[in-house]
């Protein structure tokens, strides 16, 4: 069995089965495995414990995500690419890479209640700009992150042709508190829906990455 000694993460057990783990929540290893990863359905999520905030911490790949048009091989293409986050690159989790659109429109809905209360949180998301890309200069790409509860909205633009070419970048979306009644999803969502023709993106995931505790005063 697990240690008493060690504090189970936050909703371990409703996240391991939503997800298809087939890990055993009361295995002695279990806060080892948690730390280095674990990926949930069909590797479309990684889910795991920051070793200093002990607190939750996701990555939604882009299979997990709603891209508009995505499964259109005219507009997008899938590849498999090695996992960016932690020292284990063994696994290949599947990107889009963007072929043409008008309208780019990336978005996912994701539970509150699987993440640490009392935590601040960055939304980031980890993108690639390729050379030769097109579409972008002088249209910022929008990014928004609404905060059920709290009817807030995060909203700011982003010129992703000003980013690294042929790197794994994160291009953060905002930063919140969570708290123990924080209920209902966050969404998050990447958009550009002018008439110029965009491509020479690849979307790999959306990070959702614990900062640090929140102290009230």
């Amino acid at each position: 069995m697990a240690s008493a000694k060690v504090q189970l993460p936050h909703n371990l057990h409703a996240i391991l089965k939503e997800g298809g783990s087939q890990i055993d929540a009361s295995s002695d290893n279990l806060i080892e495995q948690l730390q280095a990863g674990i990926f949930l359905n069909q590797n479309k999520l990684k889910f795991w414990v920051d070793r200093l905030l002990s607190a939750n911490a996701f990555d939604i790949h882009a299979r997990g995500l709603s891209i508009t048009w995505g499964d259109d091989t005219r507009y997008w293409n899938w590849t498999y690419k090695p996992d960016t986050q932690g020292s284990c690159t063994c696994v290949q989790v599947e990107v889009a890479e963007l072929l043409k659109v008008c309208w780019l429109d990336v978005s996912k809905k994701f539970p509150a209640e699987n993440l640490t209360p009392g935590i601040v949180y960055q939304v980031s998301f980890v993108l690639m700009m390729k050379d030769g890309e097109y579409g972008f200069a002088n249209h910022p790409v929008n990014f928004k992150l609404a905060i059920p509860n709290y009817h807030e909205t995060i909203e700011r633009k982003e010129d992703l042709s000003k980013l690294p070419k042929n790197k794994w970048t994160e291009v953060r979306v905002g930063e919140f508190i969570t708290s123990c009644n924080m209920t209902g999803d966050l969404e998050i969502s990447m958009f550009e829906h002018n008439s110029q023709w965009k491509s020479g993106l690849i979307v790999n995931k959306i990070v959702f990455h614990p900062v640090r505790r929140h102290c009230l005063n």
